[in-house]
C-alpha cells in the first residue's frame, strides 16, 4: 500500500515542474482543474482566474474552506525580445541585489529559454521591478519566467524548489482532497486556490469584493511562511495564531490547536506548533478585514522567495517533508471534526462564585 508521504513526493514532482508567476498562473490551475475532474469533484473558475473547488457537494456539514495561492515571485516579458535583448516585469518582494546577474527560465510555448538579469528598476506606482535581461533565444511578450533552479529535489526530509511557496500550500490542499476522496468521507469541504497573492493579494481581495465565499465558510489559509527561530524547519506543521498585520480569529485557532493535540495523542510521529509567524502577511488577514471567520496553518519554510541570506544570492526555497505530511494529517482530522468548531466559536461567558476571606480577600472561582 503506497503511504501518504509517498503520494506527496509523486505529487509534489509532477505539480513543482508546473512553471507560474503571478498573473500567469493558467498551467498551474489546468493541473489543479484536471486533478479535481479525475475524482468527479466540481471546479468554478471566477474572471481572474481564482478556483472553488467543492467536496461532498451534497452532504449539509460545517463548511471549511482550505485556501492557497497559485504564484510565485516571477517574471512576465514586457515586450518581443529583440536581439536576444528582453525586458521582464517582476511581481513579488525580492530585494534588489538579488537580481544583476541572476538566471532566469522563460516558458515560452517551443520550450524554455534562459536569460540573464542585467539591470533592474523599482516602479513606485505599482508593486512591480521593470528588468533588463539577456536571453539565450527569443521569447515572447507575455511569457512567465522562473528563478532557473530545480523544481524538485528530495535530499533525506527536505524539499528544494524554485517555488515552495506556496505551491506546496497548493499541494497540501491537492493531498487532502485526494485522501477525502480515497476514503469516501462524508463531509463537505470547498478548496479555493487563488491568484496573485504576491502582488497584494489580489485574488483574495477580489473574491472578498465579489462576495464569491459565503459568509459563514471557515476560512483556514495555507502558506509556507519563513523560518523563524521560534519556528523551526522539521519541528511540524504550525497553526498560525497571526502574521506580521493580524491576529485570526481564536476561536478557530482554538479549534485547529484541540484538532492537533487531539491528533498526536493518537500518532506519535505528528508533531505540530502553535506559533505567531509574523515574518510576513497572508491572505487570513485579508479575509479578516471582510469579516471572515478565519485561521492559517503553514509549515517553517527556508530561503523565503528565493533569497539566501548569507550568500545574498538566488537559491531554491525548502520545507521538511515530515511538517507537509503533517499538515495533510492535520487538515483530514479537522475536516472529520468539522462539527466540534461550533464548541470553540460559539463560547459563552465563564461563570464564576465569589467568595471571601477573613482577612478581607475576595476570591472568584
Amino acid at each position: 500500500m503506497v503511504s501518504l508521504r509517498e503520494k506527496i513526493v509523486d505529487l509534489s514532482g509532477r505539480f513543482l515542474a508546473v512553471p507560474t508567476a503571478p498573473y500567469r498562473e493558467q498551467r498551474i490551475r489546468e493541473f489543479i482543474i484536471d486533478f479535481c475532474q479525475r475524482r468527479s469533484l466540481r471546479c468554478k473558475q471566477d474572471d481572474v482566474g481564482n478556483l472553488i473547488v467543492t467536496y461532498g457537494g451534497a452532504y449539509k456539514n460545517t463548511v471549511f474552506a482550505f485556501e492557497a495561492h497559485m504564484d510565485h515571485p516571477g517574471f512576465i516579458a514586457e515586450k518581443d525580445s529583440v536581439q536576444n535583448r528582453l525586458t521582464a516585469l517582476f511581481y513579488g518582494g525580492v530585494n534588489k541585489e538579488y537580481f544583476k546577474g541572476s538566471r532566469a527560465v522563460f516558458f515560452t510555448e517551443h520550450g524554455p529559454v534562459k536569460a540573464t538579469v542585467t539591470k533592474t528598476e523599482f516602479e513606485k506606482q505599482v508593486p512591480r521591478r521593470r528588468c533588463w535581461l539577456r536571453a539565450e533565444g527569443p521569447i515572447p511578450a507575455g511569457t512567465p519566467g522562473m528563478w532557473d533552479l530545480p523544481a524538485c529535489r528530495i535530499r533525506g526530509d527536505r524539499l528544494y524548489s524554485r517555488a515552495c511557496d506556496d505551491l506546496v500550500g497548493c499541494i497540501s490542499v491537492l493531498s487532502m482532497l485526494d485522501e477525502l476522496h480515497r476514503r469516501k468521507i462524508r463531509k463537505k469541504v470547498m478548496a479555493i486556490f487563488t491568484v496573485a497573492e504576491e502582488v497584494g493579494f489580489q485574488g483574495a481581495i477580489d473574491l472578498c469584493v465579489n462576495k464569491a465565499i459565503p459568509k459563514n465558510t471557515k476560512l483556514i489559509a495555507i502558506e509556507t511562511s519563513s523560518e523563524l527561530p521560534t519556528a523551526k524547519i522539521g519541528d511540524g506543521v504550525v497553526i498560525r495564531v497571526g502574521d506580521r498585520q493580524s491576529i485570526f480569529t481564536p476561536g478557530l485557532t482554538a479549534f485547529l490547536t484541540d484538532a492537533a493535540r487531539q491528533l498526536q495523542s493518537k500518532d506519535n510521529a505528528f508533531q505540530y506548533q502553535r506559533k505567531l509567524m509574523d515574518g510576513g502577511t497572508c491572505e487570513s488577514t485579508v479575509y479578516s478585514r471582510f469579516g471572515y471567520t478565519n485561521a492559517a496553518v503553514c509549515i517553517p519554510l527556508g530561503n523565503y522567495h528565493n533569497r539566501n541570506r548569507k550568500t545574498k544570492k538566488i537559491a531554491a526555497e525548502y520545507v521538511s517533508l515530515s511538517d507537509l505530511e503533517n499538515m495533510v494529517k492535520l487538515f483530514l482530522t479537522v475536516v472529520k471534526n468539522s462539527e466540534k468548531a461550533k464548541d470553540f466559536l460559539n463560547v459563552n461567558p465563564p461563570e464564576y462564585k465569589h467568595t471571601t476571606g477573613k482577612l478581607g480577600e475576595f476570591f472568584w472561582v
